[in-house]
């Protein structure tokens, strides 16, 4: 009986320390640390829609065209996505939402894409 009492307050003891530290690990993911998160269209397919998120966040607009681009132009199609910016204010509504309106090319191996800004507001999702 002594044994049984012994481990159950040992277990006791470790679930408590494992709580402390998830609760610490927490705590420290709910800071003041602002991170963009990019929301794309349901119309593009993966490998563009990877284009389109690389050539938004390249500092640089240099454009890889495919061979059909460089001969024929670019074959377009338009999308849109949001960008969500967290933590950007203090107090509530803290994000940013903004959202673009993207013409791009649909050939493989060309990354030609434009994204025009629509509209942003403010939104509440972040404690």
């Amino acid at each position: 009986m002594k044994m049984k009492k012994m481990f159950r307050k040992s277990l006791a003891v470790l679930m408590a320390v494992c709580m402390l530290v998830q609760l610490f690990g927490v705590s420290n993911a709910i800071g003041d640390e602002s991170f963009t998160e990019i929301i794309i269209g349901c119309d593009v397919d993966c490998q563009k829609a990877q284009v389109i998120i690389d050539s938004i966040k390249a500092e640089d607009n240099a454009t890889i065209m495919s061979p059909l681009c460089l001969m024929l132009g670019h074959t377009t199609a338009i999308t849109s996505f949001v960008e969500i910016t967290h933590r950007v204010r203090p107090a509530p509504p803290r994000c940013l939402q903004e959202t673009f309106r993207v013409t791009y090319c649909t050939r493989a191996g060309c990354n030609y894409s434009v994204a025009t800004k629509i509209g942003d507001s403010f939104i509440p999702c972040c404690p």
